[in-house]
């Protein structure tokens, strides 16, 4: 009796030993650190990007391509920009400039932040504002709804200080080279308002 005590309590102890090893093993992605991911029901300016896993297309129309944006779960994306790595909103332009969590350049970066693939949802106070692809600027493409394009400045990487960095600016919709525009995407002007309003209280906004 003794013996069979003795080993179910060392089977148990192995067990529990097991368990705790098993949860310390380290993972090797590329998903930011979790301090970086904000919550799913965000209080503040965020922007969702999603890999084609997520969302594997948009369709043929801007009305599609919301019903879409508007379904999907945002915590199904893949990356998202918070408050704390947006590091500027340069209103006149609608550009955004962040800080780069996979590296120096854009090069480091997963496909879906250049390659067209990509999907994006601006979203403030807990509201989806407008989304749309995520592109590269000096890739024209054809579709009918809103796009994310990364800077032409990343082309040649000739300006030092976008090291670390990442720029992308906001239109409504797809062009040659992506000239900036001057009005946020949103149409609500009461909206654009108070992200305005909030992103001047963070420090964030250049107008």
């Amino acid at each position: 009796m003794k013996t069979i005590l003795g080993y179910m309590l060392m089977l148990i102890v192995m067990t529990a030993m097991f368990s705790c090893s098993k949860q310390q093993v380290p993972t090797n992605d590329l998903t930011p650190p979790a301090s970086e991911v904000s919550p799913m029901n965000p209080r503040g300016f965020f922007v969702y990007i999603f890999d084609q896993d997520a969302v594997p297309g948009l369709g043929p129309t801007a009305d599609t391509a919301w019903q879409i944006l508007q379904a999907v779960p945002l915590a199904q994306s893949a990356f998202t920009v918070t408050e704390q790595l947006l590091l500027s909103y340069h209103w006149p332009t609608q550009t955004i400039t962040f800080t780069n969590p996979w590296g120096q350049t854009d090069l480091d970066t997963p496909g879906y932040m250049w390659g067209g693939d990509g999907a994006f949802i601006v979203v403030f106070q807990g509201q989806r504002l407008f989304g749309g692809k995520v592109v590269t600027a000096g890739s024209p493409r054809r579709f009918d709804y809103h796009a994310m394009a990364l800077s032409n400045d990343f082309l040649f990487m000739r300006n030092p200080e976008l090291q670390g960095k990442l720029v992308y600016s906001f239109h409504t919709r797809p062009s040659l080279m992506y000239k900036p525009q001057s009005e946020f995407v949103a149409a609500d002007p009461a909206i654009a308002e108070a992200v305005k309003t909030h992103l001047r209280q963070l420090g964030k906004l250049v107008e």
